[in-house]
């Protein structure tokens, strides 16, 4: 096939576009810091980052679920922790007005200091975090507790994600832990019975509540012992759900970062190619035309 001066012309002009793009684009890269701008660069990287980004939004969310969910356990230590000191005062004051030395008048005001007990323990049972009622179970949208001791609210146990698929329990059985559930204790209500025993001056009534009392602080404790597992368990989770998410980051990052050094080196080339392109094709035309001159 001949070669004629309008085909070398073109192939001049291609090789000129082709080094321009390669040049633009080695520019883009230093200049942006990126290797993959739009998905046509590296489809099957683009494609993995896509999922990447993904995967690294869900660790993202699963972390920030997970501390709430441990601080709102946090609440609810604190709270039980309130209880357990109102509770272990009623029981210092079951164990000081069971003695029968103590007249109807004292042990009717230590009934009015019971009384106070009994409502600060409940105000501490309706305690909310975020809005929520953290004793109410699944009916977190109410207190869970009335003002006569009476829980109202759900014994269900809230869960939250801890890992892709696996699920923690995020709240406490208040029912359980503070009513004795159907074996227990019912703190509250040994705390009515001893308030009604030293308003009566009735000292075989208020005696009697003494074990009730410790059964029901031993209960409060192994509530609290169970909120410090979970919250271990979320706290845990939020460190592994943070590392996996700067993972996907760091994954994303080598999928479409460019190297800085290499970008340069391709930047530096591109340029070189272009020049000599350039000074091929200027030489290409004068030749041409030279041939053309009488």
């Amino acid at each position: 096939m001949r070669v004629t001066e309008s085909m070398i012309f073109a192939s001049a002009i291609a090789q000129t576009e082709t080094s321009r793009e390669n040049l633009q684009q080695a520019q883009n890269q230093v200049s942006s810091g990126l290797r993959v701008v739009q998905p046509g660069d590296d489809p099957a990287a683009a494609s993995i980052a896509v999922t990447d980004d993904i995967d690294q939004a869900r660790f993202t969310s699963i972390g920030k679920n997970a501390q709430l969910a441990a601080s709102e356990l946090d609440a609810a230590d604190t709270a039980l922790d309130g209880i357990t000191t109102n509770a272990n005062r009623a029981l210092q004051l079951a164990t000081q007005f069971g003695n029968d030395t103590y007249n109807a008048s004292d042990r009717a005001t230590a009934a009015v200091e019971v009384q106070g007990l009994s409502q600060t323990i409940i105000g501490l049972l309706n305690t909310t975090f975020s809005e929520r009622y953290i004793f109410g179970g699944d009916k977190d949208n109410a207190p869970p507790f009335d003002g006569n001791g009476n829980y109202v609210g759900d014994p269900g146990v809230r869960t939250v994600e801890v890992a892709p698929g696996q699920f923690q329990a995020a709240s406490l059985d208040a029912n359980a832990i503070v009513k004795g559930g159907s074996n227990g204790v019912d703190l509250l209500q040994s705390l009515s019975d001893l308030q009604t025993a030293l308003k009566n001056n009735d000292g075989a009534g208020i005696r009697a509540e003494v074990d009730n009392l410790t059964a029901g602080i031993k209960q409060l404790a192994a509530g609290r012992a169970q909120a410090g597992i979970e919250q271990d368990a979320f706290q845990n989770a939020v460190s592994t759900a943070q590392a996996a998410a700067s993972g996907e980051t760091v994954q994303v990052g080598k999928l479409l970062d460019a190297d800085i050094i290499s970008a340069s080196t391709q930047l530096a080339s591109a340029q070189y190619a272009l020049n000599a392109t350039l000074t091929a094709a200027a030489k290409t035309f004068s030749m041409s035309l030279a041939d053309k001159l009488p």
